[in-house]
């Protein structure tokens, strides 16, 4: 009988973690790929290996008895693979932009591990990382897995890791810039500005569904040539108003004035890489990068106070 590594795993993490949702979250799985996985290691042994409660998960007796050769398995097979050398060189990761969050989400995984080896890759938009990550080029990649144009190959699997709350960005001169809070309607006359409508494919189609849902015009006059011409355009030229990611580092030479908006438009950015292609460094990442969303609230989200686009609403 030959026994899927990934399935042994998805055991042994539930058994400890004695809760779905808790394991579901470690290894990066919705909690119904989560089933399926303990479902087929459960059929290949012909046994019930766990006991699913409202509130916990119970060890069966063949499952208390499996659980040890489970773990030298896994064991095993994390040694065999880091004998091959996948831990010797970093993991090449796409960030889109050195700006912009994933940026803000690497440094914090740093603070937490040091030691994280990472060759950052800038591709310029998620749609941009999908084949590299099909051919092995790339690791994983940090991007909206929506709205790029394409649907997420079945090939890759993917996980949110932080829903970035919008800002609009304003000179200090504006007639908006002593508001403490912005409605998005109170956009309806100016606009938001996005000089020759560029960015990641991902990007514009947020902003496209953002403002058809609050009715608020894109005003795409004039050129920038990259995000600080933006910036300074913003501050010196004409009052407009334009939108950045609360994660992103202002530069405070500009003086731009930052304020909320109410709701809170959040864009998603999740992680993705291909499915059966888990090296013992990218499980960590992993780990990692679940472990710190969780506990420091990246994905928080109140329906009542905050927007998202309906397609990445089904991917909550």
């Amino acid at each position: 009988m030959d026994l899927d590594i990934a399935q042994v795993r998805a055991f042994v993490v539930t058994a400890e973690q004695r809760h779905f949702s808790r394991a579901a979250q470690s290894l990066f799985l919705t909690q119904q790929a989560l089933s399926k996985r303990i479902r087929k290691l459960e059929d290949a042994l012909s046994v019930q290996l766990l006991v699913r409660s409202n509130r916990a998960v119970e060890l069966t007796a063949d499952g208390a008895r499996f659980l040890p050769h489970a773990k030298e398995l896994i064991r095993v097979a994390d040694a065999a693979v880091a004998a091959m050398g996948a831990d010797d060189r970093p993991l090449r990761l796409d960030i889109v932009d050195n700006r912009l969050s994933p940026m803000f989400v690497l440094r914090r995984l740093a603070e937490r591990e040091p030691g994280l080896r990472i060759d950052r890759v800038r591709g310029g938009g998620f749609a941009n990382a999908v084949e590299p990550l099909l051919s092995g080029e790339l690791d994983v990649a940090i991007g909206r897995v929506t709205g790029f144009g394409r649907e997420l190959p079945d090939e890759l699997e993917h996980r949110r890791i932080r829903l970035e709350p919008l800002v609009a960005l304003l000179a200090p001169e504006h007639p908006l810039a002593g508001s403490e809070v912005l409605k998005l309607t109170d956009l309806r006359a100016e606009g938001i500005w996005l000089p020759s409508h560029g960015g990641p494919t991902e990007w514009l189609s947020y902003m496209q569904e953002l403002c058809a849902r609050f009715e608020v015009p894109i005003d795409d006059s004039g050129v920038s040539y990259d995000l600080r011409h933006t910036l300074e355009q913003t501050r010196y030229g004409k009052q407009r108003v334009t939108l950045a990611g609360a994660d992103m580092e202002l530069a405070p030479d500009l003086n731009l004035k930052v304020l909320t908006f109410e709701p809170s438009p959040l864009f998603p950015w999740s992680l993705v890489w291909r499915r059966g292609k888990q090296s013992p460094a990218l499980r960590r990442l992993l780990a990692l990068a679940g472990r710190t969303s969780r506990e420091e609230g990246w994905c928080a989200y109140d329906p009542e106070a905050c927007w998202l686009p309906a397609s990445d609403l089904e991917t909550l």
